[in-house]
């Protein structure tokens, strides 16, 4: 049994101040977009983990394995599986690979144990793993708050595609939020830009872009080409995105960018807000 599992942009992200359990609370709208890893789990004799990225370890670091442990844990039942995840969201991109990898561990043993768990204790585990890992199990255009964790429908056209531009390096979420907390308070929200669907921000750009200067220049450059609706950072970075109307508007503005920046940075042309993916047999 597999599933493709979706990487997402956050369109806006507003950090509010930092919780008692030492989080940060958190305003942000989050997009799934059209790149996908691909999990599968099948019922296995042995414990088997497969991946096509070497560097990737099956162990307690890793949210499919923490996933897995925890859907165990809640049915009361111990099996052994074959896992395989094949990547193609990069690591530490702030696309949320990692979680949504999770999300669809817990929606594949679902269906696997034909289906003992609701939707509702799903994103309750979800809601455990990480705070990404709850958007990922409806993979809609959601309205997340507290962590992360809770989550809204929010209204979003289906028409729009997204230019992804990551640099050879990654940005880790805890090293984001590390560096915000080193920033004044007067210096820490994000540039804010007026949009069709509103005042749009990222609230880790600030940080980030100190330490990592070819971040801003990349954004900058998006943001001088016509076709560009709005031009972000996702998440923790490293990625930068730009939205616009079309697919060949989108290859366009990749033509163009490898050309002046050159080959080694990682660019994608994808859907944003493509329907959910089903699980398949």
């Amino acid at each position: 049994m597999r599933i493709a599992t979706p990487a997402k942009i956050n369109l806006t992200l507003e950090i509010l101040g930092r919780r008692p359990d030492g989080f940060h609370e958190l305003a942000t709208w989050m997009l799934p977009v059209g790149l996908y890893d691909e999990l599968s789990i099948t019922f296995s004799l042995e414990e088997a983990y497969e991946t096509n990225v070497p560097a990737l370890g099956f162990d307690g670091s890793n949210l499919v394995v923490r996933a897995i442990r925890a859907f165990d844990t809640e049915i009361d039942r111990r099996a052994g599986y074959r896992v395989r995840l094949e990547k193609k969201i990069p690591i530490g991109a702030g696309l949320g690979g990692g979680s949504s990898d999770a999300a669809a561990a817990l929606l594949l043993l679902n269906r696997l144990y034909e289906n003992p768990l609701t939707d509702r204790r799903l994103l309750e585990l979800a809601a455990d793993l990480g705070s990404d890992v709850a958007f990922f199990i409806e993979r809609r255009s959601t309205w997340c708050t507290g962590r992360g964790e809770k989550t809204v429908f929010r209204e979003f056209p289906g028409d729009r595609w997204v230019v992804l531009i990551k640099p050879e390096f990654g940005v880790s979420t805890a090293e984001a939020y590390r560096l915000y907390q080193k920033l004044p308070m007067d210096r820490r929200q994000g540039a804010i830009k007026k949009t069709a669907w509103g005042g749009l921000r990222n609230d880790l750009e600030a940080p980030v872009f100190r330490k990592y200067l070819i971040l801003p220049e990349i954004k900058s450059w998006l943001e001088n080409q016509p076709e560009t609706e709005v031009a972000l950072m996702s998440g923790s970075g490293s990625t930068i995105f730009a939205l616009v109307g079309r697919a060949e508007i989108g290859d366009q503005i990749k033509a163009r960018f490898s050309a002046g920046f050159g080959p080694e940075f990682w660019v994608q042309v994808c859907r944003l807000n493509p329907p959910p993916e089903s699980i398949v047999d």
